[in-house]
């Protein structure tokens, strides 16, 4: 738990940005009041054409430098839909022909564990492949063994790496 300076309320970790070079390694307001901040800075300064103009050039500048970061370039329609498919095809090639069906069910309440306590906390909670089933050292499968319930941040923080302990 952590008390955020701004508007003074103890929240999860979770609720906090990453900062490397704090302390803690924590942003010091939460994600929402960090938020509120930006929106209402970035609000006065747009009010103010000059500045309106040079941060447009500056994104521009940015955005043809790196053209692997633009948003317009990430994938959508049917290139994130492809994407999307690979994934659940490979889901089901590690999916095991010898799974019972009690198995079966077991994968489906940690699916429905996931879901209740992101209706329960307030924060997304996501099922999670201990050992990724496209990692590049290991390949696991999805079976009721290989899977956990994790926060998505952790899980998303995680990715497709695996800690041999």
């Amino acid at each position: 738990m952590k008390t955020c300076n701004r508007c003074l309320i103890e929240k999860d970790e979770v609720e906090f940005y990453k900062k490397p070079t704090a302390k803690d390694g924590l942003f010091w307001w939460c994600r929402s009041c960090h938020k509120d901040y930006v929106k209402t800075k970035y609000a006065k300064a747009y009010s103010n054409p000059e500045f309106a103009a040079r941060e447009n050039q500056r994104v521009a500048k940015y955005y043809k430098d790196n053209p692997d970061k633009d948003p317009r370039h990430w994938p959508t329609g049917e290139k994130a839909a492809a994407i999307t498919a690979k994934y659940r095809a490979s889901k089901k090639r590690r999916t095991p022909i010898w799974l019972s069906k009690d198995d079966l069910w077991l994968m489906e309440q940690f699916y429905e564990l996931a879901a209740l306590r992101t209706k329960a906390t307030g924060f997304k909670w996501q099922v999670d492949h201990v050992i990724p089933i496209q990692g590049k050292l290991a390949s696991g499968l999805h079976v009721p063994d290989n899977l956990q319930v994790l926060p998505a941040k952790l899980n998303q923080r995680k990715s497709n790496r695996y800690a041999v302990q």
